[in-house]
């Protein structure tokens, strides 16, 4: 009884803390509380500063005491977040290593994980040139492809494809020509376009565009993920213009001079996100013509209507620097992720696709390296049979 009551005190000092009505005597109760339990030592790997650490433990303390947040903090389908783990916050190289004393439980579930190998993906994707002939970039010589027209095509040792218009010239006034890059799942590419425009494709996705441009505009079409960095001012008639710079996707059109920004418009995800790090974009819904001027700083959702929130431009493109990040987000959505760059498939099995965590972590490892650590939550488990990975409670 004593212990239940206990509980049901911390849970309302929890609550307290999170909404910011806590006193000074009651956070030094909540502190001795939290300490009583807590023999998982912290490795600090960032900057992430303690107060930071902090709230972010608190949180993870109401999540594992199952206490009931508001509705409008997760989707309309979930009334609360269980997140019935004592580490579900962050598992991340560039921020905390949680480790259990548990030991006995985690290396067998360790153990039954390291029998896979399931390696990440590379730097690999297929050129297609404008007389339909394909060049299997991962498997050509680095150096010079070819070229179209005025047009050279190079290949670096790092991954990426450069079109080089003679004397930088963006238009010639000849007929254009579109080439097409497509990564496969578990692939990843840069292409340099001959306007200066530089472009990362992450996994599973495709980029049409034409070897030289129009003086008119510039039009790319995009499936899949993106991260564009816009040329402002490209050579055309060997005068430096402003030409507007179009990604097209389904159902969406992002108009541009200069400006960087990431495009994610899988089949396979419910909207197509359009986040703006730099300058300013107009994100256009083909069917019904709306649109909205994007900021720095803002991403747009497109489903029906376009929708706007204000977020961490930055974390929209750790993809690019090599990362998973996963902000408060579900287990369906986070293993869709995953399963493009380890071209692996996913099966859920129970109730579990909806859970949500949040973490960061290198896309570089084993899969089994991201597995294990969210199985050390203790509330998801796997199983790997061959290039199917098994999610469950």
């Amino acid at each position: 009884m004593q212990e239940q009551n206990t509980n049901w005190q911390m849970k309302e000092l929890a609550r307290k803390w999170q909404e910011g009505t806590i006193n000074e005597a009651e956070k030094e109760l909540f502190n001795q509380w939290y300490h009583s339990f807590d023999d998982t030592p912290i490795e600090a790997i960032t900057t992430e500063n303690p107060a930071q650490l902090k709230t972010r433990l608190y949180n993870n303390i109401i999540q594992r005491e199952e206490i009931p947040l508001p509705r409008t903090w997760f989707s309309k389908n979930i009334s609360y977040i269980y997140a019935a783990a004592a580490m579900t916050l962050i598992f991340s190289i560039a921020g905390y290593s949680f480790y259990s004393r548990n030991n006995v439980q985690q290396k067998e579930q360790a153990a039954r994980l390291a029998k896979n190998t399931i390696l990440p993906g590379s730097n690999k994707a297929v050129l297609t040139l404008a007389d339909g002939s394909d060049v299997i970039l991962d498997q050509t010589s680095n150096g010079i492809l070819g070229s179209q027209g005025n047009v050279s095509i190079k290949k670096s040792i790092d991954g990426k494809v450069s079109y080089e218009a003679a004397q930088n010239n963006t238009y010639t006034g000849n007929a254009i020509a579109y080439n097409k890059i497509a990564t496969p799942r578990g692939g990843q590419y840069q292409v340099d376009l001959a306007d200066g425009t530089k472009v990362w494709l992450n996994a599973a996705s495709t980029l049409k565009f034409p070897v030289t441009f129009s003086k008119a505009q510039r039009v790319v079409e995009l499936t899949g993920e993106a991260y564009f960095e816009v040329n402002p001012e490209p050579v055309a008639g060997n005068r430096k213009v402003r030409i507007p710079f179009l990604v097209k996707t389904r159902n969406q059109v992002v108009e541009v001079l200069g400006t960087h920004f990431n495009v994610n418009a899988y089949d396979d995800e419910p909207d197509i996100k359009t986040t703006l790090l730099k300058g300013s974009v107009r994100v256009v819904q083909s069917a019904a013509r709306q649109s909205v001027l994007l900021k720095p700083g803002q991403q747009s959702a497109v489903a029906g209507n376009i929708a706007v929130a204000d977020v961490d431009a930055s974390q929209a493109i750790e993809w690019q620097k090599g990362y998973f990040l996963f902000d408060n987000e579900t287990v369906e959505s986070m293993m869709r992720k995953i399963s493009r760059w380890y071209n692996i498939e996913v099966e859920f099995k129970g109730n579990i696709r909806y859970r949500k965590f949040a973490g960061k972590i290198s896309k570089f490892g084993n899969i089994v390296q991201i597995l294990q650590v969210m199985e050390k939550t203790q509330v998801i488990h796997f199983e790997i049979e061959g290039r199917r990975v098994i999610v469950m409670p």
